[in-house]
Protein backbone atom coordinates (compact mmCIF):
# COMPACT_ATOMS: atom_id res chain seq x y z
CA UNK A 1 0.00 0.00 0.00
CA UNK A 2 1.46 3.25 -1.12
CA UNK A 3 1.27 6.29 0.55
CA UNK A 4 -1.29 7.92 -1.17
CA UNK A 5 -3.67 4.39 -0.24
CA UNK A 6 -3.46 5.37 3.23
CA UNK A 7 -4.34 8.93 3.10
CA UNK A 8 -7.19 7.35 0.48
CA UNK A 9 -8.18 4.68 3.61
CA UNK A 10 -7.70 7.22 6.19
CA UNK A 11 -10.33 9.80 4.36
CA UNK A 12 -12.40 6.75 4.35
CA UNK A 13 -12.36 6.37 7.18
CA UNK A 14 -13.33 9.22 8.47
CA UNK A 15 -16.20 9.70 6.46
CA UNK A 16 -14.89 12.07 3.67
CA UNK A 17 -14.47 8.99 1.34
CA UNK A 18 -17.02 7.01 -0.39
CA UNK A 19 -16.14 3.22 -0.57
CA UNK A 20 -16.17 3.53 -4.64
CA UNK A 21 -13.80 6.35 -4.24
CA UNK A 22 -10.87 3.80 -2.95
CA UNK A 23 -8.55 1.80 -5.03
CA UNK A 24 -10.14 -1.64 -6.24
CA UNK A 25 -7.41 -3.76 -3.79
CA UNK A 26 -8.57 -1.39 -0.75
CA UNK A 27 -12.06 -1.41 -2.01
CA UNK A 28 -12.40 -5.62 -1.93
CA UNK A 29 -10.36 -5.81 1.49
CA UNK A 30 -12.95 -3.66 3.06
CA UNK A 31 -15.92 -5.53 1.58
CA UNK A 32 -14.17 -8.69 2.59
CA UNK A 33 -13.75 -7.25 6.77
CA UNK A 34 -17.37 -5.68 6.44
CA UNK A 35 -18.75 -9.50 5.34
CA UNK A 36 -16.15 -11.11 8.84
CA UNK A 37 -17.86 -8.60 11.01
CA UNK A 38 -21.40 -9.62 9.47
CA UNK A 39 -20.64 -13.28 10.10
CA UNK A 40 -19.86 -12.24 13.93
CA UNK A 41 -22.61 -10.04 14.34
CA UNK A 42 -24.78 -13.38 13.59
CA UNK A 43 -26.88 -14.32 16.23
CA UNK A 44 -25.79 -17.49 17.86
CA UNK A 45 -28.79 -20.43 19.48
CA UNK A 46 -28.13 -21.58 22.42
CA UNK A 47 -29.56 -25.13 23.26
CA UNK A 48 -32.62 -25.30 24.82
CA UNK A 49 -31.72 -25.27 29.02
CA UNK A 50 -27.92 -24.01 28.91
CA UNK A 51 -29.26 -21.06 30.56
CA UNK A 52 -30.71 -23.37 33.20
CA UNK A 53 -28.00 -25.38 33.27
CA UNK A 54 -25.19 -22.85 33.83
CA UNK A 55 -27.22 -21.19 36.35
CA UNK A 56 -27.70 -24.78 38.02
CA UNK A 57 -23.76 -24.79 37.90
CA UNK A 58 -22.82 -21.46 39.26
CA UNK A 59 -25.28 -22.16 42.60
CA UNK A 60 -23.51 -25.84 42.98
CA UNK A 61 -20.44 -24.18 43.16
CA UNK A 62 -21.48 -21.66 45.37
CA UNK A 63 -22.86 -24.07 48.13
CA UNK A 64 -19.88 -25.05 50.34
CA UNK A 65 -18.37 -29.12 49.74
CA UNK A 66 -19.50 -29.94 53.41
CA UNK A 67 -23.05 -28.72 52.28
CA UNK A 68 -23.17 -30.64 49.08
CA UNK A 69 -22.11 -33.54 50.72
CA UNK A 70 -25.05 -33.43 53.28
CA UNK A 71 -27.50 -32.86 50.77
CA UNK A 72 -26.66 -35.64 49.42
CA UNK A 73 -26.49 -38.28 52.47
CA UNK A 74 -29.89 -36.93 53.60
CA UNK A 75 -31.36 -37.28 49.83
CA UNK A 76 -33.14 -40.63 49.86
CA UNK A 77 -31.02 -43.00 47.27
CA UNK A 78 -32.38 -45.99 45.61
CA UNK A 79 -29.93 -48.60 45.32
CA UNK A 80 -30.57 -51.86 43.57
CA UNK A 81 -29.38 -55.50 45.17
CA UNK A 82 -30.34 -58.78 43.88
CA UNK A 83 -32.60 -60.63 46.85
CA UNK A 84 -29.17 -62.92 48.05
CA UNK A 85 -27.04 -60.12 48.20
CA UNK A 86 -30.21 -58.05 50.54
CA UNK A 87 -30.53 -60.75 52.71
CA UNK A 88 -26.64 -60.70 53.80
CA UNK A 89 -26.94 -57.41 54.18
CA UNK A 90 -29.76 -57.35 56.20
CA UNK A 91 -28.12 -59.50 58.82
CA UNK A 92 -24.70 -57.72 58.91
CA UNK A 93 -26.98 -53.97 59.68
CA UNK A 94 -28.64 -56.30 61.90
CA UNK A 95 -25.91 -57.78 63.49
CA UNK A 96 -24.22 -54.38 63.75
CA UNK A 97 -27.56 -53.14 65.68
CA UNK A 98 -27.34 -55.40 68.22
CA UNK A 99 -23.32 -55.26 68.69
CA UNK A 100 -24.11 -51.47 69.50
CA UNK A 101 -26.56 -51.32 71.33
CA UNK A 102 -26.09 -49.48 74.92
CA UNK A 103 -25.28 -52.39 77.31
CA UNK A 104 -24.36 -55.37 75.22
CA UNK A 105 -20.68 -56.27 74.48
CA UNK A 106 -18.85 -58.02 71.03
CA UNK A 107 -19.61 -61.59 73.20
CA UNK A 108 -23.10 -61.07 72.90
CA UNK A 109 -23.68 -60.80 76.67
CA UNK A 110 -24.98 -57.48 78.34
CA UNK A 111 -23.10 -55.92 80.43
CA UNK A 112 -24.31 -53.25 83.21
CA UNK A 113 -24.04 -49.62 82.34
CA UNK A 114 -21.10 -48.09 84.70
CA UNK A 115 -22.58 -45.33 87.55
CA UNK A 116 -21.09 -42.06 88.09
CA UNK A 117 -18.24 -42.15 90.32
CA UNK A 118 -19.45 -40.73 94.11
CA UNK A 119 -17.00 -39.90 96.91
CA UNK A 120 -18.54 -38.92 100.65
CA UNK A 121 -17.09 -35.88 101.72
CA UNK A 122 -17.34 -34.76 104.90
CA UNK A 123 -18.12 -31.12 105.80
CA UNK A 124 -17.29 -29.99 109.28
CA UNK A 125 -17.56 -26.50 111.18
CA UNK A 126 -16.59 -26.18 115.14
CA UNK A 127 -19.84 -23.26 116.29
CA UNK A 128 -19.99 -23.99 120.02
CA UNK A 129 -22.66 -21.39 119.94
CA UNK A 130 -24.75 -22.68 117.11
CA UNK A 131 -28.21 -23.34 117.87
CA UNK A 132 -28.60 -25.16 114.20
CA UNK A 133 -26.00 -25.50 111.53
CA UNK A 134 -26.80 -25.98 107.40
CA UNK A 135 -24.72 -26.38 104.76
CA UNK A 136 -25.38 -24.84 101.38
CA UNK A 137 -23.61 -24.57 97.90
CA UNK A 138 -23.91 -24.74 94.31
CA UNK A 139 -24.63 -28.37 94.63
CA UNK A 140 -28.28 -27.63 96.41
CA UNK A 141 -28.63 -24.40 94.08
CA UNK A 142 -27.45 -22.28 97.43
CA UNK A 143 -30.77 -22.62 99.40
CA UNK A 144 -30.30 -21.59 103.46
CA UNK A 145 -31.77 -24.74 104.14
CA UNK A 146 -29.39 -27.12 102.21
CA UNK A 147 -28.02 -29.67 104.16
CA UNK A 148 -28.55 -30.22 108.07
CA UNK A 149 -25.36 -31.15 110.02
CA UNK A 150 -25.24 -32.52 113.20
CA UNK A 151 -23.85 -32.04 116.94
CA UNK A 152 -24.60 -35.39 118.30
CA UNK A 153 -22.15 -35.24 121.44
CA UNK A 154 -22.96 -31.58 122.00
CA UNK A 155 -19.68 -30.25 121.65
CA UNK A 156 -20.48 -27.67 119.32
CA UNK A 157 -19.08 -29.96 116.36
CA UNK A 158 -21.56 -29.74 113.43
CA UNK A 159 -20.74 -32.38 110.44
CA UNK A 160 -22.47 -33.51 107.58
CA UNK A 161 -21.29 -36.29 105.17
CA UNK A 162 -22.27 -35.29 101.63
CA UNK A 163 -22.13 -37.85 98.79
CA UNK A 164 -21.04 -36.03 95.62
CA UNK A 165 -19.59 -36.67 92.46
CA UNK A 166 -15.84 -35.56 91.29
CA UNK A 167 -15.61 -31.96 90.45
CA UNK A 168 -14.79 -28.57 91.81
CA UNK A 169 -18.15 -27.02 94.05
CA UNK A 170 -18.06 -23.66 96.05
CA UNK A 171 -20.15 -24.04 99.27
CA UNK A 172 -20.45 -21.94 102.75
CA UNK A 173 -22.37 -22.72 106.02
CA UNK A 174 -25.68 -20.88 107.39
CA UNK A 175 -25.65 -20.64 111.31
CA UNK A 176 -28.73 -20.33 113.27
CA UNK A 177 -30.77 -19.93 109.83
CA UNK A 178 -29.53 -16.23 109.38
CA UNK A 179 -25.56 -15.88 109.44
CA UNK A 180 -23.24 -16.94 106.45
CA UNK A 181 -20.01 -18.43 107.25
CA UNK A 182 -17.06 -19.32 105.27
CA UNK A 183 -15.19 -22.62 106.41
CA UNK A 184 -12.34 -21.80 108.01
CA UNK A 185 -10.81 -24.89 107.33
CA UNK A 186 -11.55 -24.40 103.60
CA UNK A 187 -8.15 -24.45 101.27
CA UNK A 188 -9.40 -21.98 98.87
CA UNK A 189 -12.05 -19.35 99.23
CA UNK A 190 -13.47 -16.57 96.38
CA UNK A 191 -15.08 -13.44 96.51
CA UNK A 192 -19.40 -14.50 95.85
CA UNK A 193 -19.62 -10.96 94.48
CA UNK A 194 -21.55 -9.72 97.49
CA UNK A 195 -19.28 -8.29 99.87
CA UNK A 196 -18.72 -12.14 101.61
CA UNK A 197 -16.59 -14.98 100.34
CA UNK A 198 -17.31 -18.88 99.28
CA UNK A 199 -14.80 -21.55 100.45
CA UNK A 200 -14.09 -23.82 97.65
CA UNK A 201 -13.93 -27.98 97.83
CA UNK A 202 -12.34 -30.26 95.38
CA UNK A 203 -14.19 -34.01 95.55
CA UNK A 204 -11.25 -36.12 93.90
CA UNK A 205 -12.73 -39.22 91.62
CA UNK A 206 -12.66 -42.54 94.02
CA UNK A 207 -9.04 -43.97 94.08
CA UNK A 208 -7.55 -40.46 93.88
CA UNK A 209 -5.36 -39.21 96.14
Amino acid sequence: MTRRDDELFDRYLEGRLSLDELPEDERVEELRIREALGTLRQDVRTPAGFRAAVMSEVEREATPAWKRLADWWLRPQAVRIRPAAGALAFAAALAALLLLRPGADPTGEPTALSAPTQVVTRFVLVAPEAASVHLTGDFVSWSPEGIALDDPRGTGIWTADVVLPPGVYQYTFVVNGTEWVADPRAMSQVDDGFGQTNSVVIVPAAGEA
